[in-house]
């Protein structure tokens, strides 16, 4: 009744007695159940048995010289390797406080000598059977999941292409090219890792900085692309771009969007405290609005605006130097200046 019933593979037994006669009986009873047996004639035995491979489940004596069944289930429950294999008590001992330790110890079962053939096998069968359907639980919880981890990551990735292909078309609004938003990204992430940041927050500033601008969806064309130095009133009505950015990103909890909205609301806060929109200085901006700000500012001042041609670079680090401090976050932009050879790269790789 019980042969083979374990279906996909033929069961591996290891039986530990350090009674020959009992090793020989046991052994013919499991072999004729289509199980493959190994037997042990120690614990020391059957742990150099196990180390060698894992059995699927194990018969176990426990009256042994130098090392008892008690002590071999003890060592094998102390490992995650073999902590799981399913171990069945078989011995002569009958006292309920044997029985009592021997599942405390971590057995899943205890067989009294002398043993009935059909009890062990129903016992044996029984216990493989439970074994496999873990198994396969196991199996099927880790393959979920893996789904899950799947499903999540491609959330996190449409999030990022759609936050980055929003960021592109804002600045074509603006008649700046896609690369704006690409070089600003790269920036931010190379400064932020000079910075200390973690792997977690530095891949948020990076994928979430393409969307600083995105508010300027709500800005009139007329302002925006100006060919001349705006009015008081246009540039009042140009700064609500942050909190208009702020506004369209925060509804979300997800945290790419959070940080997108951070970003949006804070890229043009100074660390002097005259920036825009609530004036808020030094520690009061968020690490990933000051980095933003350094970021946008050096592409901003190196590119073709509808406003003004593109600044040498001398020119633009002589006014980072003078913003050290007042503009910029003077730690931050020592970084900068000490790696700049690395931004230029960056620059040079995305060009308009």
């Amino acid at each position: 009744m019980f042969k083979n019933s374990i279906e996909s593979y033929t069961a591996d037994v290891l039986i530990v007695d350090d009674t020959l006669a009992n090793l020989q009986l046991l052994s013919s009873i499991l072999k004729d159940e289509g199980y493959k047996v190994r037997p042990a004639t120690s614990g020391a035995m059957a742990l150099q048995a196990i180390a060698q491979k894992l059995p699927d489940l194990i018969l176990l004596d426990i009256k042994m010289p130098d090392m008892d069944g008690y002590e071999v289930c003890k060592e094998l429950k102390r490992h995650t390797r073999t902590k799981d294999i399913p171990i069945i008590f078989i011995s002569a001992l009958n006292e309920l406080s044997d029985k009592v330790k021997a599942f405390s110890v971590g057995a899943v079962d205890y067989i009294n000598k002398p043993f009935q053939f059909e009890e062990v096998k129903a016992r044996v069968f029984t216990h493989l059977k439970l074994k496999a359907y873990q198994n396969d639980m196991a199996q099927q919880v880790s393959k979920g999941i893996k789904e899950i981890n799947d499903l999540n990551q491609e959330i996190i990735d449409t999030q990022r292409e759609l936050i980055f292909t929003m960021g592109e078309i804002c600045e074509t609004r603006s008649f700046e090219t896609g690369q704006h938003v690409k070089r600003v990204a790269e920036y931010s992430c190379l400064l932020a890792n000079l910075y200390g940041c973690s792997a977690d927050d530095t891949a948020l500033i990076q994928h979430a900085s393409p969307m600083h601008d995105i508010g300027k969806v709500a800005i009139s064309d007329v302002i925006l692309n100006a060919d001349r130095k705006l009015t008081i009133e246009e540039f009042e009505a140009m700064k609500n771009h942050t909190t208009l950015g702020f506004s369209m990103l925060s509804i979300s909890q997800r945290p790419l969007l959070r940080m997108a909205a951070t970003i949006a609301v804070e890229h043009h806060e100074k660390w002097n405290g005259t920036g825009y929109p609530n004036g808020l200085m030094r520690e009061q901006i968020s690490v990933s609005g000051q980095i933003v700000a350094i970021a946008d500012v050096f592409d901003a001042l190196g590119s073709v605006r509808c406003y003004k041609s593109a600044w040498e670079l001398p020119k633009i680090l002589d006014h980072f130097h003078e913003q050290r401090g007042e503009h910029f976050n003077p730690e931050l932009l020592d970084l900068f200046f000490k790696h700049l050879d690395e931004f230029l790269v960056i620059r040079d790789k995305f060009t308009d």
